[in-house]
């Protein structure tokens, strides 16, 4: 049993720790404020999720999965622009120079071992095909750098409303193979079995994060997105403003004689994903073998940008999206 006196000098180390902590914490939220947004963007996802935990936010927030057309277009969070995405017409085009890709025999074999042997219901089984045509493109157009990596923290802030979740796949270039930072990330792929309900807005969030973290650390180049179910695909380019763009939507089919050595719509997915990988590498100096210069930059930024944008004039530019 404590006695009187050993009662009054624990409450009196317990006030003395308590106002000792309290200090160091004051000199720790002080430092904090003093970081620019660089140094900020710094910070791994781990460090800003402790810190933000530290802090405490009362900003609300929504993950990904349930994130709306709404959520993506809210002035105080991502503030996208996703007008083309809405409408029929594509808005994203890859160079008619661009070259298509064949899928290789393994490619094929293992399609066709997937159809025959699994039955594609749920997202899960549906990412079985998806890591089978990402493997193809990586092997072909991946290097040292330039790597594919799954279920990335990808969490993001606004001024005033926040967007929280993983990744299925996100491809940049980390020398040490890990997600330290997401400024050398470029492309996001999201695997879902919803199409299109909860689909577009969960894929545009995620890019529009990555987007976000990228502008905050002086990475001034659109990101790309990727939807998919394992059958249906579409593909997603976010400009610097925040306008996206989108392709049409692409189907994965048997070709002629009921094999996917014969697919011409497996070949055309292909040449998207790898359009993306060489985009990436142009722009990205972390992501390329080559010496990029700003001027080689600048030149591979203007030509992407020439492939945004409707190929034929919309009567109406205005979009009103019903709460």
């Amino acid at each position: 049993m404590w006695t009187t006196l050993e009662r009054s000098k624990k409450k009196g180390l317990g006030y003395t720790f308590f106002f000792f902590k309290k200090k160091r914490m004051d000199e720790l939220l002080n430092k904090l404020n003093e970081l620019t947004e660089e140094e900020k963007s710094q910070l791994t996802d781990k460090q800003k999720k402790a810190l933000k935990a530290l802090i405490g936010s009362a900003k609300p927030s929504v993950p990904f999965s349930k994130a709306t057309l709404i959520d993506c277009v809210r002035p105080d969070g991502l503030a996208l622009d996703i007008y083309y995405a809405t409408i029929d017409a594509p808005s994203l085009h890859i160079p008619t120079s661009f070259p298509t890709p064949v899928a290789s025999d393994l490619l094929c074999q293992n399609l066709s071992r997937i159809k025959t042997v699994w039955v594609l219901d749920n997202e899960k089984s549906c990412r079985i095909v998806i890591d089978a045509i990402l493997t193809e493109v990586l092997l072909n157009e991946s290097n040292e750098q330039l790597l594919g990596f799954c279920e990335v923290k990808n969490d993001w802030e606004g001024t005033g409303f926040g967007y929280t979740g993983d990744v299925d796949y996100m491809f940049g270039s980390s020398k040490i193979k890990s997600v330290d930072t997401m400024d050398s990330f470029l492309l996001v792929v999201e695997a879902k079995k919803e199409w299109p309900d909860s689909a577009i807005p969960q894929v545009l969030a995620e890019a529009g994060c990555l987007l976000k973290k990228r502008l905050a650390a002086g990475k001034i180049t659109p990101v790309f997105a990727v939807l998919t179910n394992g059958t249906d695909f579409r593909f997603f380019a976010i400009d610097t403003e925040g306008v996206v763009y989108a392709s049409g939507k692409k189907v994965l089919e048997l070709g002629e004689v009921g094999t996917y050595n014969t697919s011409s719509s497996l070949s055309v997915i292909l040449r998207w994903l790898t359009w993306f990988m060489t985009a990436i590498k142009t722009v990205s100096p972390r992501a390329s073998t080559e010496d990029l210069t700003a001027e080689n930059i600048k030149d591979s930024l203007t030509q992407l940008r020439n492939c945004f944008g409707t190929k034929y004039p919309i009567s109406s530019k205005k979009l009103k999206i019903q709460k």
